[in-house]
C-alpha cells in the first residue's frame, strides 16, 4: 500500500470540494476520482477511505490514532474494501464485485462509515461494469463506493451519472519542482525527470536509465518506420515482450505534446533525453497536425485493450499501424 498520508498541494481544492460535501452531510453513496496518472490519484483516494472510515476526524482528516485507522494502515480494517486486477489476471471480473456485494451486507465493525475502494474503473469487463451498477443503483446505508479512473471517456456514462466526479487536475510546473526538491532532494536532474514524466511528479520518481534507453529507441524505431528504413514484423517482434501498457502511455503522451505545442523544445544541457526529443520533433514534421488527433484517439482506443485477452504480436503490429497511417495522410496530401 502506498503513504495514504502524503498530501499535495494541487490536491487542495479537490479535497476541499469533498470536505465541505462532508462538513454540510452531502456526501454521495459514490466518488468517482478522476485524473492523469502520475499525480497521486490513489494517494488521494486512500486519504479519502481514511478519513471517511477514522472515528474521530479532525477538520474531516483522519487522526491516525483511533482503531479504525490504525488497522487501515495495518491493512486489516474490516470495514474496508480494495478491489483491483488480480495479479494473474487482466480484467475486474464480475466475481470480484459481487464479492462487493456481499462485502456491503456485512455489518459494520467500527462506527463510522464502510469503504470500498475498485481501481481502475476501465478494468471492469461489461459483466462486472454491470454488477457494479446494481449496488450503485441501490446504495447501502453508510457505505461509500470509491471508483478511480484515468481515462474518464472509458467509463460506462451509467456509472459517471450515479457518481459525484472529483478531479484532480494536473499540478503546475512550479508545485511538481518543488514538491519533488522538498521530498525527493536524492533525485538528481529534477527539471529532467519532470520533463521526461511530462510533469507527472509521481512518475519522475520511477524513471530509471532504462526507460530513458527504451523511450529513446521507441521513438527511433518508430520514425524508422516511417521512413520505411525498418518493417512492422521485425519491430513488432522486437516490442512484443515489453510492457505494453507502458509503450502506450509513452506514445499517448508524446502525441499529447505534439497536439499543444509546435516545437518539442530540446535542452541543450540534457544529455540523455536530447536524442528522443530530436527524434520526436522529426516524427511530428511526418504527422500532419489534422492526424495527430486521430492517432491519439487510436493510442488510447488500443489501451482499452490493454486488459483483454488480446495477441501480443499482434496489439505491437496494430500499434505500428497506426503510426504508418498517419504519416501516408501527410503523404497522400502531398
Amino acid at each position: 500500500m502506498r503513504d495514504n498520508n502524503v498530501e499535495y498541494p494541487w490536491h487542495q481544492g479537490t479535497w476541499d470540494k469533498f470536505s465541505n460535501a462532508r462538513t454540510r452531510q452531502h456526501l454521495p453513496h459514490a466518488l468517482l476520482v478522476t485524473g492523469e496518472e502520475g499525480i497521486g490519484k490513489i494517494e488521494f483516494a486512500q486519504r479519502l477511505a481514511k478519513s471517511l472510515l477514522c472515528l474521530t476526524p479532525k477538520n474531516n482528516n483522519s487522526c491516525n490514532q483511533c482503531n479504525a485507522c490504525k488497522t487501515y494502515e495495518s491493512g486489516a480494517n474490516p470495514d474496508f474494501k480494495e478491489i483491483m486486477v488480480a495479479e494473474d489476471k487482466k480484467q475486474i471480473s464480475v466475481d470480484q464485485i459481487r464479492e462487493l456485494s456481499k462485502f456491503i451486507t456485512l455489518s459494520r465493525s467500527f462506527e463510522a462509515y464502510r469503504v470500498i475502494l475498485l481501481q481502475p474503473v476501465e478494468a471492469m469487463n461489461i459483466n462486472a461494469a454491470n454488477s457494479l451498477l446494481k449496488s450503485l443503483e441501490e446504495p447501502a446505508g453508510n457505505t461509500i463506493i470509491i471508483l478511480l479512473a484515468t481515462h474518464l471517456n472509458q467509463v460506462l456514462p451509467t456509472i459517471k451519472s450515479r457518481c459525484q466526479l472529483l478531479s484532480l487536475p494536473m499540478p503546475s510546473t512550479s508545485q511538481s519542482l518543488e514538491w519533488l526538491q522538498a521530498h525527493a532532494p536524492q533525485l538528481d536532474q529534477v527539471e529532467e525527470l519532470l520533463d521526461m514524466s511530462y510533469g507527472r511528479p509521481l512518475l519522475a520518481f520511477d524513471i530509471k536509465e532504462d526507460d530513458f534507453n527504451q523511450r529513446n529507441d521507441l521513438a527511433e524505431d518508430i520514425l524508422q518506420l516511417i521512413l520505411e528504413y525498418k518493417s512492422i514484423t521485425e519491430l513488432a517482434k522486437k516490442w512484443e515482450k515489453l510492457n505494453h501498457e507502458r509503450l502506450l502511455k509513452w506514445q499517448a503522451s508524446w502525441i499529447q505534446v505534439f497536439i499543444k505545442e509546435d516545437v518539442i523544445k530540446v535542452n541543450s544541457s540534457v544529455t540523455e533525453s536530447t536524442q528522443l526529443k530530436q527524434n520526436l520533433n522529426k516524427i511530428k514534421e511526418l504527422i500532419p497536425s489534422e492526424q495527430q488527433w486521430n492517432l491519439y484517439q487510436k493510442i488510447i482506443e488500443q489501451q482499452q485493450l490493454i486488459h483483454t485477452s488480446v495477441n501480443p504480436l499482434m496489439f505491437i503490429e496494430n500499434m505500428l499501424t497506426s503510426w504508418i497511417q498517419a504519416s501516408h495522410q501527410c503523404r497522400n496530401s502531398n
